[in-house]
């Protein structure tokens, strides 16, 4: 039987909110039943001032993104590495109302499944599980706390984590029913074409500026 496929995707940006806050960067880390076979990240021009709040979360700023696609462009890229598998992200429910349903109309959340499964974690926040669960020796690198890249790669150890500690539960239930059961979440985000309105309307901003 083919190893299940999954794509988890996560992003950082200039905010919390979708409608006034813009993606600064997205990263893919591919997974095939217990393995990360592979990774993408960009930066993202969000066309808007990257606020010093949000720098000081993830350490981007307007130098690092001037020259980066636009999120559209940069989402396209996204969903071509997202085709054919099954979309998960930490938090999905922010991560989707952000890309999708540019990228994905649902995720699974690996917060979801790891409440579920490793209810002894003392909390069950990214960064929280990366050490309870020693991610960074499982991953033989260091991995940095709020960038795209490294945070997708956490929680993609995070999903291969749980899917151990499933199989060892022994319950009887598939995988696939318990994952959907349990974490899956649905895209509430923006269409391509609202993507590319926004641009739109930030160039003619720009312009008349």
């Amino acid at each position: 039987m083919p190893a299940e496929r999954y794509c988890v995707i996560d992003v950082e940006t200039t905010g919390f909110s979708p409608s006034a806050d813009r993606i600064v960067e997205v990263a893919c880390a591919l997974v095939d039943g217990d393995e990360v076979v592979g990774s993408w990240a960009t930066l993202v021009d969000p066309g808007i001032p990257i606020p010093p709040y949000a720098t000081a979360v993830h350490g981007i700023t307007d130098p690092m993104v001037g020259g980066a696609p636009d999120a559209a462009t940069a989402l396209r890229r996204a969903r071509g590495y997202c085709a054919g598998r099954t979309v998960v992200a930490h938090c999905a429910g922010f991560d989707l109302s952000f890309v999708g349903p540019a990228v994905a109309s649902e995720a699974l959340c690996t917060m979801r499944l790891a409440r579920a499964l490793f209810p002894e974690a003392p909390n069950h926040k990214n960064q929280t599980l990366r050490r309870f669960l020693a991610i960074d020796s499982v991953a033989g690198e260091h991995l940095r706390a709020h960038r795209a890249l490294d945070d997708a790669l956490v929680s993609a150890h995070v999903l291969v984590a749980c899917r151990r500690r499933f199989r060892a539960r022994r319950t009887g239930e598939p995988w696939t029913a318990f994952a959907r059961r349990t974490a899956l979440q649905r895209a509430r985000g923006r269409s391509f074409d609202e993507l590319a309105e926004q641009i739109d309307q930030r160039h003619l901003l720009g312009r008349s500026a």
